[in-house]
């Protein structure tokens, strides 16, 4: 079973869709006694001050710090990555999640980053690093869609991508997976993808 956080906020209903299209149940949950055994999804759009204050409020930031201490998967997309990390330059400064040591920052060259990027991942060459899937699918290649204004800075070393406009595209270490882009929307490279982390 998959968990995704639903608090009101975010793309849940998205994520939940393409979830069902490649097989996997899911539970939306918006309080700590809801939570059942399987990965974490925090979805994206929203902003990190709204967002970890709801957080807060439902003491859902403790269990999911508690989770991921425990080997649980938790997979950030967009703004779920961001709050991943330390703190967030949004909404005046947000201190987060901490589960990556980084910040997240406002893209400096320009005010969004939005369309298609290569994505290559093969778990064979950090699988010692990365809790991957034990499924079949062991290499994604393809195309991924982003839309965001800010981007992660991560200060430790992980299984990670930066694109040539220094954005870090995703950032895997252990059972803590991090998307910059937006898998829901990426067609069948982001089902590919589920496949290899899920």
């Amino acid at each position: 079973m998959i968990n995704i956080i639903d608090i009101g906020l975010g793309n849940v209903s998205s994520i939940q869709n393409w979830l069902r299209s490649c097989d996997f149940d899911s539970i939306r949950i918006n309080k700590a006694s809801r939570f059942e055994d399987g990965p974490i999804i925090i979805p994206g759009v929203s902003s990190a001050g709204i967002y970890m204050s709801k957080l807060r409020s439902l003491s859902l930031d403790e269990e999911i710090i508690k989770r991921a201490s425990s080997g649980s998967k938790i997979i950030g997309i967009c703004l779920g990555f961001q709050i991943m990390t330390d703190y967030s330059e949004e909404d005046s400064g947000v201190r987060c999640l901490g589960l990556l040591n980084g910040k997240t920052k406002y893209l400096k060259d320009k005010k969004t980053h939005n369309g298609w990027e290569d994505l290559s991942i093969d778990t064979r060459t950090k699988n010692n690093q990365v809790d991957f899937s034990q499924r079949r699918t062991k290499k994604v290649d393809g195309r991924v869609y982003f839309n965001h204004e800010l981007y992660v800075e991560l200060k430790e070393e992980t299984y990670c991508h930066v694109l040539d406009n220094n954005i870090t595209s995703f950032a895997f270490k252990k059972n803590l997976f991090g998307l910059q882009f937006h898998p829901e929307k990426s067609q069948v490279t982001g089902k590919k993808l589920l496949s290899l982390i899920i």
